[in-house]
């Protein structure tokens, strides 16, 4: 191979790598729940994908706008009109109390958001200039064979991982029926542990 031939190849090399790598985006950042089931999320990178994150402090931003839950539900309203495809996700940080991320799903619920993914950390740590974005999906309206499924309590009284793993093999229908004083972090965990067993989970309204 000449010099010439090896300098066509590198280029073409950096350029697809280019291609493939999408440009860095505008975020808020949060210290996000670590999982180990999660799946691949790349449309979470795209450009025109909606992203809500909530901090520590329960500060929630829709892009890198700070916004009430009622001017969260308007504005994605106004942004999945005519897009009823487009996703939304939501990136919590783990410390936030579950009472605040549930303000943020009843937003999204108010702006006929049936399911979102939330975003998550990795435990397998790389190197890589670019990581790919992982999340967890959940349902935010009730599953149509909700009597079928099996609610679990997370928090006060929460079943074991073990028991929760079990029962989401057996029944592919989990509702997680939250505690108000969890953190966001204890529910993803929940979440991670159902994934993992193969069922869907459907987020209820915080218990009191």
């Amino acid at each position: 191979m000449t010099p010439n031939t090896h300098l066509i190849a590198s280029l073409l090399f950096v350029a697809v790598a280019a291609a493939q790598t999408p440009p860095l985006r505008r975020g808020v950042s949060v210290q996000m729940p670590v999982t180990t089931n999660a799946v691949a999320v790349p449309d979470a990178d795209m450009a025109d994908s909606l992203i809500v994150a909530v901090t520590y402090r329960g500060a929630i931003f829709l892009e890198v706008t700070r916004v009430t839950p009622a001017q969260l539900s308007g504005k994605l309203k106004s942004e999945l009109d005519g897009h009823p495809g487009k996703s939304v996700y939501v990136k919590g940080d783990e410390r936030t109390p579950y009472s605040t991320i549930a303000e943020v799903l009843d937003a999204l619920r108010t702006a006929q958001v049936n399911a979102t993914t939330l975003v998550t950390e990795q435990r397998d740590p790389t190197d890589a200039s670019y990581v790919q974005p992982k999340g967890l999906e959940v349902a935010l309206l009730p599953p149509p064979d909700a009597a079928q499924s099996i609610i679990l309590r997370v928090g006060n009284g929460q079943t074991s991982d073990a028991e929760l793993k079990q029962q989401a093999q057996r029944d592919k229908l989990v509702v997680l029926e939250v505690n108000e004083n969890s953190t966001f972090g204890e529910v993803v965990h929940a979440i991670d542990v159902c994934r993992a067993a193969g069922a869907k989970v459907f987020l209820a309204t915080p218990a009191k």
